[in-house]
């Protein structure tokens, strides 16, 4: 959703200056996929070529790949390295497997695929059988958790109050894992947002589960990453290209330890919301160069300080959201290691006039 090359040249400075004493915090790039292969629809897409140009990319630039369970260990800990990433697949397609499964014995790279079980029982033509996901297991999979059926899951059915809606999913997401573990003996408590979409409710109630959960916003995973909405990088179609997905892998976690509106989605009359967002004060950037993306538009925040080593950022937006899922990314370069970027992205969701937005 954003161009690269154009915040790489746009990094505009405003007269407020922000030093403070914190240490380089590093994160965890991961990588989201689905399908592989060069006759599936190419928005959900990244062949053979481009998939082995990001793991030979991984190799050798010195990139540590961890699982997401070794990584959740390690950001807890402060032992990550320098460079750190992670690899997930969504929805288990077929194609997953008489694609990849080469490319997975010869890097040998730990990767976690997220699925469906209703879905693989009733289009199993289309998805990864049981036995393949188990022989993948030797070859550094995880096999987690999409959801049983992959539908859009703050959506609430005709008639249905808050809490029927969250024992719906609460049951959805739980069976899932139910099924999985059968299958495929214990697996670990990971998650996959259906179209990366999610609300306060539904992350509590993973946290609450015991779960890690994922989405679809872009940005590095750090400490300050909130256990029920953990960023991960689209590497698809023209997210693919290594020349901008380089940049994201190299990224930072920025600091951002509260942001303002708490959900994702927006009520139908929201157009325009303003985004706040508290971030941690360092002398490893300046908050003066931040910048933030919509569409096309690059818009400075408005800042304020709130004390105890703290910046606000408001950021108003210079367009209406659009229908469905976008997101604002806001970037800061790195005042130590030339290149590299600190990134948080806020996402939305506006829904149309019947409360519903395409998949």
């Amino acid at each position: 959703m954003r161009v690269v090359g154009l915040w790489l040249a746009i990094l505009v400075s405003v007269p407020f200056v922000v030093l403070a004493k914190s240490t380089v915090a590093t994160g965890v790039a991961i990588l989201q996929y689905h399908h592989i292969g060069d006759d599936t629809p190419r928005v959900t897409s990244v062949t053979v070529a481009e998939l082995e140009a990001h793991f030979e990319f991984l190799a050798e630039n010195n990139f540590t790949v961890l699982s997401l369970t070794e990584a959740a260990e390690r950001i807890e800990a402060g032992t990550l390295p320098e460079r750190a990433a992670a690899i997930t697949i969504d929805d288990g397609w077929r194609n997953v497997y008489s694609e990849g499964l080469e490319l997975f014995k010869k890097y040998n790279y730990p990767f976690t695929i997220f699925v469906n079980p209703k879905l693989m029982a009733e289009t199993p033509r289309l998805y990864m059988t049981w036995d393949q996901l188990e022989s993948l297991q030797n070859y550094g999979a995880t096999i987690a958790n999409h959801s049983q059926s992959h539908g859009h899951m703050t959506w609430r059915l005709e008639n249905e109050s808050e809490a029927e809606w969250l024992e719906r999913q609460r049951n959805e997401i739980l069976a899932a894992q139910a099924e999985i573990d059968q299958r495929l003996g214990q697996q670990p408590k990971l998650f996959a947002y259906p179209y990366g979409e999610y609300n306060p409710q539904l992350a509590e109630l993973l946290v609450e589960e015991g779960f890690l959960a994922f989405a679809q916003h872009s940005g590095p995973w750090g400490k300050y990453s909130p256990d029920g909405a953990i960023p991960r990088f689209p590497a698809s179609a023209q997210y693919a290209n290594l020349e901008t997905l380089k940049t994201k892998l190299l990224s930072l976690p920025l600091p951002v330890v509260q942001s303002k509106p708490e959900s994702m989605i927006q009520s139908g009359s929201e157009v325009r919301p303003t985004v706040e967002l508290t971030i941690e004060q360092s002398e490893q950037y300046r908050l003066s160069q931040m910048n933030c993306f919509y569409g096309s538009s690059v818009i400075q925040p408005q800042w304020s300080e709130v004390g105890d080593g703290l910046s606000r950022a408001t950021i108003e937006l210079s367009s209406d959201l659009t229908i469905g899922r976008s997101r604002l990314n806001c970037t800061v370069p790195s005042a130590k290691q030339n290149g590299r970027f600190y990134w948080y992205s806020h996402p939305f969701v506006r829904p149309d006039e019947n409360g519903r937005w395409p998949d």
